[in-house]
């Protein structure tokens, strides 16, 4: 069984060389845990310190392209244009995978071949990598994530290739095209397993979009949820609004 782990880059020198180093660590260990994975990287002409990284790691990466793109959401689909892998997945190049549980992914993916999309529980860290807080994963649903709750588990989500190939690229966004993703992989009706173990970090920090563009979170997601069902009087509307309102008054600095 093959995996394959694209990653969307652009001037984080802080952290891609971490992301790369796991990678790199998981495809060495693949073989000997009965898989195969591969590394895509598609960089948006990240600047000079960036690029040496790169260079450094490029005879270990299957896939490196450095090319100006539209945003992360292109790079993602560039690399799922490319990859070969039986599932796959995209890696921030501030976050990380847990290699422990990225075997037992594999192991459970392994017993079960015709799961169309898998996560698990994610550790949150800081941008030195101490632990935060771990979310552990619940099932989420269709109408829920529509109409209450965003909220995904998208560090170590996994999607079949082939269950893929109906639901089509990701959405043009600035931010929420993962949120929009997920919601078309229910509505086609993916076959979805919740893994009870860590799966991978996700990283805060001032640079990330989750910390520091909050407003433009909740306005994409207003316009997706919209698209697939909501209405004024859901949880999520309400509730939205309240959050904008508030980031308008006190906004972060």
């Amino acid at each position: 069984m093959k995996f394959s782990i694209i990653i969307p880059s652009y001037n984080q020198p802080e952290f891609i060389e971490q992301t790369l180093k796991n990678t790199v660590a998981i495809k060495n260990l693949s073989g000997i845990n009965g898989c195969e994975v591969e590394i895509l990287l598609f960089d948006s002409n990240s600047k000079k310190e960036v690029q040496a990284i790169i260079e450094k790691y490029k005879h270990k990466l299957d896939v490196v392209e450095i090319a100006k793109d539209k945003g992360q959401y292109d790079a993602i689909n560039k690399g799922i244009l490319k990859c070969t892998g039986d599932y796959w997945t995209w890696l921030n190049t501030d976050d990380l995978l847990n290699v422990e549980g990225f075997f037992e992914l594999v192991k459970l993916l392994k017993q079960k071949p015709d799961i169309d999309y898998i996560y698990g529980g994610i550790n949150h860290i800081d941008a030195e990598g101490n632990l935060l807080k771990y979310y552990k994963p619940y099932k989420v649903s269709f109408k829920r994530m529509a109409t209450h709750t965003p909220g995904i588990f998208q560090q170590g989500s996994f999607f079949r290739t082939e269950f893929t190939k109906k639901v089509g690229f990701l959405n043009t966004y600035n931010c929420c095209f993962d949120y929009d993703y997920v919601l078309r992989v229910l509505q086609a009706n993916a076959n979805m397993y919740v893994c009870d173990f860590l799966v991978a970090d996700f990283r805060h920090h001032n640079l990330s979009k989750t910390g520091s563009i909050i407003p433009v979170f909740i306005k994409e997601q207003l316009t997706i949820s919209e698209k697939y069902g909501r209405k004024w009087f859901h949880f999520l509307s309400w509730f939205s609004h309240l959050r904008l309102i508030k980031h308008k008054l006190f906004p972060r600095k």
